[in-house]
């Protein structure tokens, strides 16, 4: 009997548990009868109602620091105001704009204004200064290159149905539509449009208020850029900004539109690392503007950080000491020193410690304020958007003398004790005569160095002849790129090869010439500054650098990190390279940098004056300590005349690296 009651409560179990099987599946075919048979047209409806939006999220852009990891370009949490275009209804965004663009001009916040067209009289002009802005607008309307701004403006107002706005109205409903049209793709309006970035506390407290009675305004965290210092390092850090039409061509698929993307210094050269990634975001919304929710697919990835070779102290020193003594140089007499220019290297790596170039300008003020902007790029007798120090050639003078010693020496023309006669003037061609700043006698090399005779050097020039000239210029860096990560200018080598280029008959008289730092030589700070150092590195150069390392956006992972790069040996002998050191030595113990005599560091140095239109360029040389040495400095006072000034800056850049004060002794 047991065994039958048991049978039958198997046989019970089994049934059920069937039964619980099978009872799914035809739940799930009444739920697809209902779907697809008896309520189709309810649920096709609810389908077509909502709709899927692919979201970019921003990623933030990569820090860019010091060598010590100090600053330069930092993230902060700020606040931006966005018009929310997915919750408007179309007829009413143009009255959004409107209402926004006019509460922020009442606030004084600056909007994002891409139009390069301007309101005067209640005629459209189109922007100064602004030609590939303009180029772009055209390009989008499918005008021709002679359009006028009214005929943008007209074909503006038309695809935009603001015709009934005032005039101002008009121009800022198209600026910010126009931007937004160039997004394109049903899903960019979706993504909220950035109408002013990284505005105060205070500005938000006010658009948040005002957006409670305007739907589709709103006011967001976001992620901002600072400078803590915008006078730092402008004309290498370089900035950030909305792209070309030309530029979004050029990175098509890989950019959005919207994008920012490094427009200049480091910002450009080092965008592949600091951009980081976008992540996505699917939004799922009703028809009716209800959001039913978000789902992240792609987390963004922060960029890189990238350290720089700048020690914010030279750097800092640098500005103050440049400013500082071109100003001195117009107080002594010399009224039209307007610039200059100043490099440091690391003589272990040629890793550059400071690279200032004046005049400079604030890159706050050049991001934030186009009135700014425009007044810079109007200053035509400054300059102040040129990087002297990369792209700045000037005429060497006598501190390019050591190169010639060196060449002099290592090719046999000269013996190191072999004596040179000056009486004043170097007459050795027909009907030229080069004059010299004193009678010097028969000195040898290390008495010419020290004194900076410019009949012994070309005298020199002569026996070597511009070509080999050239050659040893090239490989001490001058006349050549040094290799550093930023645009550079290659300068000029004096010789038959540059003559011909320019259509001019190379005289053998030239070579005289060049060999004293006239003639048409035009070297940049950067190249002097790696002569230098190569002299003080044995006569080995380097690559120029001025990227420490590349890390992740913590710093706690090197991505990329620089080496010793080997670029040149110069091949001058041991014998021949001490030669010319201890001439320049001699220049600081009682030759023409004497007020560096009792420098608390030994220091070796050449000093230079270059003839132009206007006062005398002054340019000085040097490194130190003079045995084992650590820093190698090239500065250029354009019409300073005074050898002072160029000094000067160089003492305050050693003092600052050695811990010193002498500039007040």
């Amino acid at each position: 009997m047991v065994k039958i009651k048991d049978a039958k409560i198997n046989n019970k179990r089994f049934i059920i548990s069937i039964i619980l099987s099978i009872l799914p599946f035809f739940v799930f075919a009444a739920r697809l009868v209902d779907w697809q048979i008896i309520n189709v047209e309810h649920y096709r409806k609810r389908a077509q109602n909502n709709s899927a939006y692919i979201i970019k999220t921003d990623a933030i852009r990569g820090e860019i620091v010091d060598k010590d990891g100090e600053g330069i370009v930092i993230n902060s949490t700020g606040y931006r105001v966005v018009i929310d275009r997915m919750g408007l209804e179309k007829d009413r965004e143009n009255y959004v704009i409107v209402k926004a663009v006019n509460l922020l001009e009442r606030l004084g916040v600056p909007w994002r204004d891409v139009l390069p067209i301007v309101t005067k009289n209640g005629i459209y002009e189109f922007t100064e200064d602004k030609e590939n802005l303009i180029s772009s607008l055209k390009k989008y309307l499918k005008l021709k290159n002679d359009a006028t701004a009214q005929d943008c403006m007209e074909k503006l107002i038309k695809r935009y149905n603001c015709e009934n706005f005032s005039s101002e109205d008009k121009r800022a409903i198209c600026s910010v539509r126009y931007n937004t049209g160039k997004l394109g793709g049903a899903s960019a309006r979706a993504m909220p449009y950035i109408l002013a970035d990284n505005v105060s506390r205070e500005v938000m407290s006010v658009v948040t208020e005002f957006s409670l009675n305007l739907n589709g305004l709103r006011v967001e965290t976001s992620t901002i850029r600072i400078l803590p210092d915008g006078n730092f390092a402008p004309h290498i850090i370089g900035y950030t900004g909305s792209m070309s039409a030309e530029e979004y061509e050029e990175h098509r698929g890989d950019y959005s539109m919207d994008e920012f993307i490094g427009k200049a210094g480091i910002e450009k050269v080092m965008e592949k690392y600091l951009r980081g990634r976008s992540g996505k975001r699917v939004l799922q919304r009703l028809r009716g503007g209800q959001v039913l929710g978000f789902v992240e697919q792609e987390p963004a990835i922060p960029g890189n950080t990238i350290f720089l070779t700048l020690s914010s102290k030279l750097q800092k020193t640098a500005n103050q000491s440049l400013e500082k003594w071109v100003n001195k140089a117009k107080e002594l007499g010399a009224n039209d020193c307007k610039s200059g220019a100043v490099v440091a290297l690391n003589v272990k790596d040629f890793s550059v410690l400071a690279a200032s170039s004046y005049p400079t300008y604030d890159l706050n003020r050049f991001i934030e304020d186009n009135t700014y902007y425009s007044e810079l790029v109007r200053d035509k007798e400054g300059i102040p958007l040129l990087n002297r120090t990369l792209n700045g050639a000037f005429a060497p003078g006598s501190v390019y003398k050591p190169l010639i010693a060196c060449a002099a020496l290592q090719e046999n023309v000269l013996k190191p004790s072999e004596l040179i006669h000056c009486n004043g003037g170097f007459s050795y061609y027909r009907g030229y005569t080069l004059k010299c700043m004193g009678h010097h006698g028969s000195i040898n090399v290390l008495t010419a160095l020290e004194k900076s005779c410019n009949v012994f050097f070309a005298e020199l020039g002569r026996r070597l002849g511009a070509r080999r000239i050239e050659q040893y210029a090239h490989k001490f860096g001058l006349g050549v790129l040094t290799g550093i990560e930023l645009p550079e200018s290659t300068g000029i080598i004096a010789g038959p090869d540059h003559s011909a280029l320019t259509g001019a008959h190379w005289y053998e008289s030239g070579s005289s010439q060049a060999a004293i730092g006239q003639s048409d030589n035009m070297i940049t700070p950067i190249q002097l500054a790696t002569f230098t150092a190569t002299i003080a590195n044995n006569g080995k150069r380097l690559k120029t650098h001025i990227i420490q390392k590349v890390t992740n956006y913590n710093k706690n992972d090197i991505i990329v990190e620089n080496s010793v790069e080997n670029v040149d040996n110069t091949e001058i002998s041991d014998e021949n390279l001490q030669t010319v050191k201890e001439g320049m030595r001699k220049v600081v113990l009682s030759g023409t940098a004497r007020d560096f005599s009792g420098y608390p560091v030994e220091i070796s140095a050449k000093t230079g004056t270059a003839q132009n239109a206007g006062s005398d360029h002054t340019t000085f040389i040097c490194f130190a300590p003079s045995k084992e040495p650590e820093i190698a400095i090239a500065v250029v006072i354009a019409n300073g005349k005074y050898g002072a000034v160029s000094k000067g800056v160089a003492r305050d850049i050693l003092d600052a690296y050695f811990g010193f004060n002498t500039a007040k002794q």
